[in-house]
């Protein structure tokens, strides 16, 4: 603790290397206050989760916001977010929730643990995306495969496993055909 009463917040270690992901565009945001049990979100969490703004500006509870994810999917994403907090890790989870506003959407949301200065939960930031489309939800898959695959030829490269690499290299052309296919594009050579 600081001397003024301030608290340092950390990120919760993770298990493995911590890579940099690249994701679609962001829909929403939120931060999960774990001790006071309070979500704060923004107009878009809003809309998808069917609360109002006001209840996210003051900070609803995650029971509240539970209620909007689908019967099918709650039991799975309360355990998710369970297991995230014992481990202090990151979530990320598909799901689907209802509104009033929006109807029903799946979406994408990913989280990460923040300790506090004893290493107890504290804070769970998070966001999420909207797969919803169909066409829009291969398109979002193919590019996290091809960001994955491109991080895991760079590190296959960088420890000198040519043939790996070249495997991986030759995935990555896979996708990369895949997604122009799937754009109405043809690649280049």
């Amino acid at each position: 603790m600081k001397p003024d009463g301030a608290v340092f917040m950390t990120s919760a270690p993770e298990h493995g290397r911590n890579m940099h992901m690249r994701y679609p565009p962001i829909d929403g945001f939120w931060t999960w206050d774990i001790k006071r049990d309070r979500v704060y979100g923004d107009a878009n969490l809003s809309d998808y989760f069917g609360l109002t703004l006001d209840e996210f500006s003051h900070g609803a509870s995650l029971e509240r916001c539970m209620q909007s994810i689908d019967q099918d999917d709650r039991s799975r994403v309360r355990l998710a977010i369970r297991k995230a907090v014992e481990r202090k890790s990151g979530f990320r989870e598909v799901y689907r929730v209802h509104s009033e506003k929006m109807g029903l959407r799946k979406i994408l949301a990913v989280g990460q643990c923040y300790v506090d200065g004893v290493g107890e939960a504290a804070l769970y930031p998070g966001w999420f995306v909207d797969l919803t489309n169909g066409a829009v939800c291969e398109e979002q898959a193919l590019r996290e495969i091809q960001n994955h695959v491109g991080q895991a030829k760079d590190i296959a490269r960088s420890i000198g496993h040519d043939m790996l690499s070249y495997l991986l290299d030759n995935i990555e052309e896979e996708v990369e055909q895949r997604l122009g296919a799937g754009l109405g594009r043809r690649r280049s050579s």
